[in-house]
């Protein structure tokens, strides 16, 4: 069964294998069959110059976009995060290009000159549909994307800039349509294209409550520290991902109401544990479990970690009543235990002796229950 399994394995690895092959050697046609295309544009130029005659540079404006878009299109089979970001960027800047390319070639009288205007219109096109299928997304990718469609409307306006069609010709308006879209599509982009625009200023609005809420509190005093590191975390996440940042301040007013239920119980905790600490501190004054406990209990109340500080707050009672309780008895017991065994070295009495230093060690260890009954037996 196992080797079955395998066999499956490998037959779906094979397939995936070869179908990246297809690809590559499909890529890689496409690129030749470009950078070809784009040398034949270039020959006349080159031909031209060679000769001594000028016009070099502006033969090579086309030719150079084809080379540009010939190393770029083989990243559109690598189904990767950076090669999907390069070639949306690569089309959010094209496509204003290509329709103002179109637009400016947009002869009626001459049908070639109008086919091949509709064909670089439907390429721009399907480049501006690649871009806004690759670039989706956070508030982050959709500005990169206004910002990659700005670039290109401005090298479209450079162009139309360059060589203008004459006033009110099919070209002109077509050119100026181009322009106009291109730039209200980048205007929508930044301002307005975020779906999760709405999302986003409910996000807003309620973090600007709940830190107007948190200042308040701390200004009384309140320990809501876990509850402010969490509102900064949403803070720093909460625009790019506004479903995340409320789950944040939802924890985060969860958080405040508990600290705001607990701090009374505590508070009133703490005082009783203080009380028994000072007794006993009176009873033994070199016992430290209980100040130790306590001292560790008021710092994760200052911390925002109101259920430690009251088990600690806790501990710190238990240990001053087992103080309280036992002290003062078991330092009679040793005693009177020490006066009854000074003086008997018999074989007999080493063990009582041994029990009595271990009664004093764990006086010393402030266990004086245990200490207690080390020295009564």
């Amino acid at each position: 069964m196992v080797d079955a399994w395998a066999d499956v394995e490998t037959a779906i690895q094979a397939a995936i294998q070869q179908r990246k092959q297809r690809l590559e050697r499909l890529t890689s046609a496409s690129a030749l069959v470009l950078l070809a295309g784009a040398l034949w544009l270039m020959w006349p130029s080159l031909n031209a110059a060679m000769r001594g005659e000028s016009g070099l540079l502006k033969g090579l404006g086309f030719p150079l976009v084809i080379i540009v878009w010939g190393l770029i299109i083989q990243d559109l089979t690598v189904d990767q995060p950076r090669a999907r970001t390069r070639v949306g960027s690569a089309a959010s800047v094209v496509w204003p290009i290509l329709l103002m390319t179109g637009s400016q070639s947009l002869d009626i009288s001459n049908t070639s000159m109008v086919a091949g205007s509709l064909i670089l219109v439907m390429v721009g096109l399907a480049c501006l549909n690649a871009s806004k299928a690759i670039l989706q997304g956070g508030l982050d990718v959709l500005r990169w994307r206004a910002i990659m469609t700005g670039l290109g409307t401005i090298v479209a306006f450079s162009i139309f800039a360059g060589a203008p069609p004459e006033s009110m010709t099919y070209e002109w308006l077509a050119a100026i349509g181009t322009l106009g879209f291109s730039s209200v599509l980048t205007a929508y982009i930044w301002f307005v294209g975020d779906d999760q625009r709405t999302a986003r200023r409910a996000f807003s609005r309620r973090l600007d409550a709940l830190e107007v809420r948190l200042l308040e509190l701390k200004a009384q005093g309140a320990a809501v520290d876990q509850a402010s590191s969490l509102i900064m975390t949403a803070k720093e996440e909460g625009h790019v991902d506004p479903s995340h940042g409320m789950n944040l301040l939802d924890e985060a007013e969860d958080d405040i109401e508990r600290s705001l239920s607990l701090s009374g119980d505590v508070e009133a905790i703490r005082e009783d544990a203080r009380a028994a600490m000072d007794e006993a501190e009176a009873i033994a004054p070199t016992a430290k479990r209980p100040r130790k406990s306590f001292e560790m209990g008021e710092r994760e109340v200052k911390l925002g970690s109101l259920r430690e500080g009251e088990m600690l707050f806790r501990t710190s009672k238990k240990y001053s009543n087992e103080i309280i309780e036992w002290w003062s008895v078991a330092e009679k017991a040793i005693a009177e235990a020490a006066r009854q065994l000074q003086g008997n070295d018999g074989e007999g009495v080493a063990h009582l002796k041994e029990m009595l230093s271990d009664a004093k060690k764990k006086l010393a260890a402030e266990a004086p229950k245990k200490a207690y009954e080390f020295a009564v037996v």
